[in-house]
């Protein structure tokens, strides 16, 4: 059941992921060319850009989400697991989104004769993100080897569920970072190559 559960809602976010980005290009597009809109989105983003709110809105919503799934066993209600299993859910339709969106902006901003050494990139970036897991596994390795005064499952609980929460953190800001560049010397060093 879980790992259908976990491939369901990956692949419902990575869907909606993409056709949700492909929409909010093509409504900033639209938007733009009226040029009556001057909101904070219509300031900070172009029809390239765009996708990536998506990415910094789901990170963002992410954080609560994975925070109550680790937290919500923990109590006293008697269907906390059912309610973690919904927070779950939760979280990867928000957290899963970024894939497309990401990939999209990356092939547009490095231009053809680019994307394979920015996806070659892009994944070894991802690789060593996956190092994450085995960090946290070091770390509560070590809690509980050192007479953590809390339970194991306490000290996990706090340990997946504030790591993790961090790592969206950073995600969105990241995100938002990239957003804020600008491209110049992106467009300057494909233009001299």
């Amino acid at each position: 059941f879980c790992s259908s559960f976990v491939g369901a809602m990956g692949l419902t976010s990575g869907i909606l992921g993409g056709y949700i980005a492909d929409g909010l290009s093509t409504w900033i597009k639209e938007t733009k060319e009226e040029q009556k809109h001057t909101s904070i989105i219509h300031k900070y983003f172009d029809e390239q850009s765009i996708p990536l709110l998506l990415p910094i809105v789901g990170s963002t919503l992410a954080i609560p989400a994975w925070y109550l799934t680790t937290h919500t066993a923990g109590t006293t209600t008697t269907n906390a697991f059912e309610i973690a299993m919904f927070w779950l859910a939760v979280e990867y339709l928000v957290a899963e989104c970024w894939f497309g969106p990401t990939i999209a902006v990356l092939q547009s901003a490095v231009g053809p004769s680019k994307t394979g050494t920015a996806q070659g990139l892009f994944v070894l970036t991802g690789a060593v993100g996956n190092l994450a897991p085995t960090l946290l596994g070091w770390i509560y390795g070590n809690q509980i080897d050192g007479g953590s005064a809390s339970s194991s499952s306490e000290v996990l609980a706090n340990l997946l569920g504030w790591g993790v929460c961090m790592g969206y953190l950073l995600s969105a800001i990241f995100f938002a970072v990239s957003v804020l560049s600008d491209g110049e010397t992106l467009e300057a060093s494909s233009k001299r190559n």
